[in-house]
C-alpha cells in the first residue's frame, strides 16, 4: 500500500484571505525598503520631507472641509486657502503694501498690532518672486515655505551627521560609524514629523527662518565664523532669533578664548594672545549681535518711535504691557492653574534644564548647539508672552530631537516617536489652526 506522505507530517493550513493581504504587503514594503536604503542619502531626506509634507497636506486639507465660519471665509476652505490664513495675512500686506510709517493706536492710546512685528524677508522675497513669475501671492507664499522646508531639511541631515560623527566616541557603540546615517535620518524625521511642522508648508516665515537657522548652526559647529555671517544676517532678517543667536555665537567664542588662555598660561601674556588667535571668532560673534538690531532700527528710523518694535510686540499681549522680564510666564501660570501654577511653572523648567544637562544631551550635541538651545529657551523665558502660539515658537529648539533618537536604537522607539508627532499634528492644525469663536471673541493663535 503506497503511503503519500510520512508518519506525522501534515499537509500545510490553507492562508486566510486577510493573511495572505499581510503577507504581500509585508513583501511589498520590504522591497520598498530595501529599494529606499539604496537611494544616496540626500533622496532619503528629500523622500522623508516629502512624505511628512504629505501627511500635513492631508491634515490640512481634512481639517480645513470642516471650518464653517471664519474671518477669512464663510463656509469650507481648500487647503490653497487654509495654509493662508492667521500670521499670513499680516506678511501679505507686507509684501503687497509694505510696512506703515506711523504706528497704529488702540482707543487707549497704546500701539496696535501692526506689521512690524514681522520680518521683511519673507515677505520681500515673496514679493520679489511675485514681479518674476506673475504668479499671486497665495501661489508664491506656501510655494517658497515648501522650498525652503527641503532645503532645511537637507542642511538639518547634515548638522545632525556631524553631531553623530562627534559623539560616537563619547556614545560608543550606540553611535559608531555605520550608524551616523541613520540616527541623522530618524533624527530628521522625528523634526519633520513633529506636531507644530505643517505651519513649514503656509505662508508663514518659519521654514526660510528653519533654513537659515540650522546654515549658521551648521557652520557654528563646523568652526566656519566668516562664513556663518551670511546666513545669520538671512536668519536674523527671517525670524526673531538674532538675540539668541548672538548670545549663542558670543557665549562659544568666550569658552573658545578661555580655552586657549588656560593652554598658554602661565605664559606671560596669555590673555592677549589667546585674544589674538580668537579674534577673528570674536569680530564674528560681535557682527552676529548687530544682526540682531538691524530690524528695531529699521522700524525706528521708519516710524521715528525708539520702541516702534518692542512697543508692536506686546501689542498682543492682554492690555499692551511692557515686556518685564519672566513675568509673563509667572502670569500665565497663575492664570491657568491657579495658585499652584508657579510651583508648577518651577518644577516644569527644573525638569527641563535637567534633561539639558543629562549626558545623552551633552554627549549628542556640540557645545555650540548645546549653548544655542540654553540661549533661545532662556530668550523665550525672558521676553516671550506664553500664549498657544508658544508650541509652534518652540520648533527652533529642534536639536533636541537628536537625544531622544539616540536614546534608543529601537525602530519601534523611534518609528514610535515619528508616529505620535504625526498623531499630534491633528492636534494642532484641529485645534488651533482651525478658527473657532471663543465667547469673548476671536481665538487662539497657532
Amino acid at each position: 500500500m503506497q503511503v503519500n506522505r510520512s508518519e506525522g507530517q501534515e499537509s500545510a493550513p490553507a492562508l486566510s484571505p486577510l493573511d495572505s493581504l499581510c503577507l504581500k504587503l509585508n513583501g511589498a514594503a520590504f522591497r520598498l525598503a530595501l529599494q529606499f536604503g539604496r537611494c544616496p542619502a540626500a533622496v532619503q531626506v528629500m523622500l522623508v520631507y516629502l512624505s511628512s509634507r504629505i501627511v500635513s497636506w492631508f491634515i490640512f486639507s481634512t481639517v480645513g472641509l470642516q471650518q464653517t465660519f471664519s474671518p477669512w471665509k464663510q463656509g469650507a476652505m481648500r487647503y490653497g486657502e487654509f495654509v493662508m490664513i492667521w500670521d499670513a495675512d499680516w506678511y501679505q500686506k507686507i509684501a503687497q503694501q509694505g510696512y506703515p510709517q506711523t504706528l497704529p493706536l488702540d482707543a487707549n492710546g497704546l500701539v496696535a498690532q501692526n506689521e512690524w512685528a514681522f520680518y521683511p524677508l519673507y515677505p520681500l522675497l515673496t514679493r520679489a518672486l511675485m514681479t518674476v513669475t506673475g504668479l499671486p501671492y497665495e501661489t508664491i507664499a506656501p510655494t517658497l515655505s515648501l522650498l525652503a522646508g527641503f532645503g532645511a531639511a537637507w542642511l538639518l541631515y547634515r548638522l545632525f551627521h556631524l553631531c553623530c560623527q562627534r559623539a560616537s566616541g563619547s556614545l560608543g557603540a550606540d553611535i559608531n560609524k555605520g550608524n551616523w546615517h541613520s540616527t541623522a535620518l530618524w533624527a530628521v524625521a522625528a523634526v519633520s514629523f513633529c506636531a507644530v511642522t505643517p505651519v513649514l508648508q503656509t505662508g508663514y516665515a518659519e521654514s526660510l527662518g528653519l533654513l537659515f537657522l540650522i546654515w549658521t548652526l551648521l557652520y557654528l559647529v563646523q568652526g566656519s565664523y566668516t562664513l556663518m555671517l551670511v546666513p545669520a544676517l538671512l536668519a536674523a532678517l527671517t525670524r526673531p532669533v538674532g538675540v539668541p543667536l548672538g548670545a549663542a555665537v558670543g557665549i562659544w567664542w568666550l569658552v573658545c578664548w578661555f580655552r586657549d588662555y588656560s593652554d598658554r598660561k602661565p605664559q606671560h601674556g596669555a590673555v592677549l594672545e589667546a585674544l589674538g588667535a580668537t579674534s577673528r571668532q570674536l569680530v564674528s560673534a560681535l557682527i552676529v549681535c548687530v544682526f540682531a538690531f538691524i530690524h528695531p532700527a529699521h522700524a525706528w528710523l521708519v516710524t521715528g518711535r525708539f520702541d516702534a518694535y518692542t512697543a508692536t510686540e506686546t501689542a498682543w499681549r492682554a492690555g499692551g504691557e511692557h515686556v518685564l522680564p519672566f513675568m509673563p510666564w509667572v502670569h500665565q501660570s497663575q492664570h491657568y492653574l491657579g495658585a499652584a501654577g508657579p510651583l508648577v511653572l518651577v518644577v516644569a523648567l527644573l525638569l527641563f534644564f535637567t534633561a539639558l544637562l543629562s549626558r545623552t544631551v551633552r554627549s549628542s550635541l556640540p557645545l555650540p548647539l548645546q549653548l544655542w538651545v540654553w540661549s533661545y529657551a532662556l530668550y523665550m523665558l525672558i521676553f516671550f508672552n506664553p500664549q498657544s502660539s508658544t508650541f509652534r515658537l518652540l520648533l527652533p529648539l529642534f536639536a533636541l530631537y537628536l537625544p531622544l533618537v539616540i536614546l534608543s536604537s529601537s525602530r519601534a522607539y523611534r518609528g514610535l516617536l515619528v508616529l505620535s508627532g504625526a498623531a499630534l499634528q491633528f492636534g494642532w492644525v484641529g485645534w488651533l489652526w482651525h478658527w473657532k469663536q471663543l465667547p469673548g471673541g476671536g481665538d487662539y493663535p497657532p
